[in-house]
């Protein structure tokens, strides 16, 4: 195949923030819901993965972003698979605005087991992946290194909001628990030009994340623990926001 799946969204006031523009974790929202409809498309949807017992989960996944689009606009996202490798399949995703790409995103799901709470093996899923004849717009996401410097930690215990399908907190929810980090201020003249996060281990219910957040110029890194275990990490690069 050699056409994405595509879809356009018109934004509005809940999915922007105090400026008008398209949110980060809000973002990743839009790609876990036009992925599940493309995943639909071939009969590999939620349900059908239920029943067969398993859940498509993030590992990891990165986003860059050259500009943000405000309230009102209506933007186009473009997605589809590449190539699965070993348990690993990746998606890729492209950010449309009045015919330019603003911006793209890469992931990297696996398959789990709902009941086991481990990976599953990819010859559990209840159907072939068809394959897309379409380059990816950004690498694979890599490895995360640490800032050297001292970590400002603060715990975050999982709330009502943070939960979903699958019983733990949501891979867009980290992404809200990154830029909270920050306060408005900060917010008022920057925005994140890219964001890498790695999704080691879930966090359920009753579960409280010990956070630590470095930061070094323009980049900050944020890890989370739960019970000395690390469960995410994510680096975000900064860059001064501009006016429209």
């Amino acid at each position: 195949m050699d056409q994405p799946y595509s879809k356009t969204v018109t934004l509005d006031a809940a999915v922007c923030d105090m400026s008008g523009r398209w949110q980060p974790g809000a973002i990743l929202r839009t790609m876990q819901e036009v992925s599940g409809e493309h995943a639909e498309g071939w009969g590999l949807g939620r349900e059908a993965l239920t029943n067969a017992g398993i859940a498509w989960v993030l590992s990891r996944s990165a986003l860059k972003m050259d500009r943000y689009p405000q309230y009102g606009d209506a933007v186009t996202i473009h997605t589809w698979p590449g190539a699965t490798r070993h348990a690993f399949f990746p998606r890729h995703y492209t950010f449309e605005l009045d015919g330019e790409i603003i911006g793209c995103a890469t992931a990297l799901y696996v398959l789990l087991d709902i009941g086991e709470r481990k990976m599953a093996h990819p010859s559990r899923l209840p159907g072939e992946l068809p394959v897309y004849d379409i380059p990816a717009p950004m690498p694979t996401p890599g490895v995360i290194a640490l800032p050297e410097a001292e970590p400002l930690c603060t715990d975050r215990p999982v709330r009502y909001t943070d939960l979903d399908f699958n019983g733990h907190v949501n891979n867009t929810r980290y992404v809200d628990w990154y830029v909270d980090c920050f306060d408005w201020q900060y917010h008022t003249g920057h925005e994140l030009a890219h964001l890498t996060v790695h999704y080691l281990q879930e966090i359920r219910p009753g579960e409280a994340a010990a956070l630590q957040l470095r930061r070094d110029g323009d980049t900050a890194v944020l890890q989370g623990f739960v019970e000395e275990q690390p469960r995410f990490q994510m680096k975000g690069i900064w860059r001064e926001r501009t006016a429209e």
